[in-house]
């Protein structure tokens, strides 16, 4: 990444070891700048979302320290912390009780914002995940497609006006077009909104499209990091390759039937 920007979010050495002396995750370090997207991918319990939990302090680290906007987060109370970070996870997460506005209002009155203010930034963000306000405001998430939930999703989660978003597998319940328009629409709030994210991901095609670095896991550490191309071009082992392997097959699968 960028040494002239500023990170976002620094982990330094970070380690997670839980009883039985189980390594989950194993001396990871890792910069991530203003308004670029990490993809931490890999194969199913290789420490992706052990790791997202580390940062904030849903787990606590063994070892190591992370940093988030120049401090490190044993500084701050957990749930304050919280509040700080967007969260993004697989199947939405909203609360059924409460509606759209009440969800997406959620962190802006933990936060002790005004009511005038609330509701400013709850018809706000309704627009920029394109949900009309009077149309859906007041239903409630049963009432609504996988799609739109997950856009309520988004929305809670930007509310509280973050620098960093985290997301758990977030696209992965939609279908292939509601999938695509989705990471298209987070891409285009990603750049108006300028926000820092960390996106775990089992897909390899997602992270490639999506990311502006990528870090692959495998057995709690980082086997080889770098842009899309850059992987792509020389990917470090043959398990990377593996990873590469399914979009790879399947563009030159599209290639063929195109002629």
């Amino acid at each position: 990444m960028s040494k002239s920007a500023k990170p976002v979010l620094e982990l330094r050495g970070v380690s997670k070891q839980y009883a039985g002396g189980i390594k989950a995750v194993r001396d990871v370090s890792l910069s991530l700048d203003e308004g670029k997207l990490l993809a931490l991918t890999g194969t199913s319990g290789c420490g992706k979302t052990t790791l997202l939990k580390l940062i904030n302090r849903l787990e606590e680290p063994s070892g190591g320290s992370i940093v988030y906007e120049g401090a490190d987060v044993r500084q701050f109370d957990a749930f304050r912390l919280r509040r700080q970070i967007g969260w993004v996870m697989q199947g939405d997460g909203l609360f059924p009780h409460f509606t759209v506005r009440q969800n997406i209002a959620v962190v802006p009155r933990l936060l002790e914002w005004d009511i005038a203010t609330t509701e400013l930034r709850v018809r706000e963000m309704m627009q920029l995940v394109q949900l009309d306000v009077e149309a859906f405001g007041e239903r409630y998430p049963h009432e609504l497609s996988g799609g739109q939930r997950q856009r309520v999703g988004f929305a809670r989660a930007l509310a509280g006006k973050p620098d960093l978003v985290l997301m758990d597998e977030a696209f992965s319940a939609l279908d292939p077009l509601t999938r695509d328009d989705l990471q298209r629409d987070f891409k285009r709030l990603q750049s108006e909104l300028g926000f820092s994210a960390v996106l775990v991901t089992h897909d390899m095609a997602e992270a490639l499209i999506l990311a502006d670095e990528i870090a692959v896991m495998r057995d709690g550490q980082f086997v080889q990091s770098g842009t899309p191309s850059q992987l792509l071009a020389e990917p470090a082992d043959d398990y990377v390759a593996g990873l590469l392997d399914t979009p790879r097959r399947q563009m030159r699968a599209i290639a063929e039937l195109g002629g």
